[in-house]
């Protein structure tokens, strides 16, 4: 938060880091803030799904389609939605390098 702050506030920008009036500012620059995190769409507020995921001017759909082989497609679906959490971290460890487009 503090780095996204840093880079993206004018009043920080003014200010020698380190310095009382740096860390009062920064400190009502954090209060500006909300961080929210969910585990689910299910958790959401209404308004927040809608501007999320629902609102037509911001979503993008993307078709996902399984390839010809479909045990390999189902060994990798396991992998990922199964119950054994290590073979998932194991998944996500041995092929995080190699990710070009991940939605955070």
């Amino acid at each position: 938060m503090e780095s996204f702050i840093l880079n993206n506030s004018k009043n920080t920008k003014k200010l020698k880091k380190g310095t009382k009036e740096f860390e009062k500012v920064l400190s009502e620059e954090k209060s500006k803030l909300n961080i929210q995190r969910f585990k689910g769409l299910g958790e959401m507020n209404p308004d927040e799904l809608w501007n999320t995921t629902l609102d037509p001017e911001k979503r993008n759909l993307l078709q996902v389609k399984y390839s010809n082989d479909k045990k390999r497609d189902q060994k990798i679906i396991h992998t990922l939605m199964g119950n054994d959490v290590s073979i998932r971290k194991d998944f996500i460890i041995s092929n995080a390098l190699e990710i070009s487009n991940l939605d955070i």
